[in-house]
């Protein structure tokens, strides 16, 4: 029985698994495209294919519409323009590396937010994770905590100015 209900569940939910998975699949293609130096030529067919895809992506029947929506409009102010008939791709290769902390897997999006935006799992993961943060901070090694002993042979010695020096 408990099969049987997983498996109706499973078949809801793949439709949006794999529309967010389309989403993650233009990205690593792409991500591979401008990462490869033998398609020099061809990077600025492939930054125009880019931009019109991902302008021309699909919301309907996608969880976290929101979340792709920022992502999205991050990435289209990050187009390059042509200076001198060169595309600078630095920052767009930045915006599109694989980064834990803008992540475009379908499941890894899912526990962004059940992380730092659903209201219920937020407030206990931020405090954990604050509490494991000010412990790192307060280890006996930290630098701030040290305090230094005052030597008692290296006190200011006041030295005279001579005022009338020309």
């Amino acid at each position: 029985m408990q099969d049987l209900v997983l498996n109706i569940l499973t078949l809801g939910l793949k439709p949006l698994y794999e529309r967010q998975c389309s989403f993650h699949d233009l990205i690593t293609d792409f991500r591979a495209r401008f990462s490869n130096p033998h398609r020099a030529g061809m990077v600025a067919a492939d930054v125009n294919e880019f931009y019109q895809k991902l302008n021309s992506f699909n919301f309907s029947f996608i969880l976290f519409e929101d979340y792709y929506k920022n992502y999205i409009e991050s990435l289209n102010r990050l187009k390059p323009s042509f200076v001198n008939d060169e595309l600078d791709l630095a920052f767009l290769r930045i915006a599109i590396a694989e980064n834990k902390w803008k992540p475009t897997k379908p499941y890894l999006v899912f526990r962004y937010h059940l992380k730092y935006k659903f209201w219920l799992t937020s407030k206990f993961f931020i405090s954990n994770q604050k509490k494991r943060n000010f412990k790192k901070l307060n280890e006996v090694g930290a630098v701030g905590n040290e305090k230094t002993k005052e030597d008692p042979n290296k006190k200011w010695i006041r030295v005279p100015i001579n005022r009338d020096r020309k």
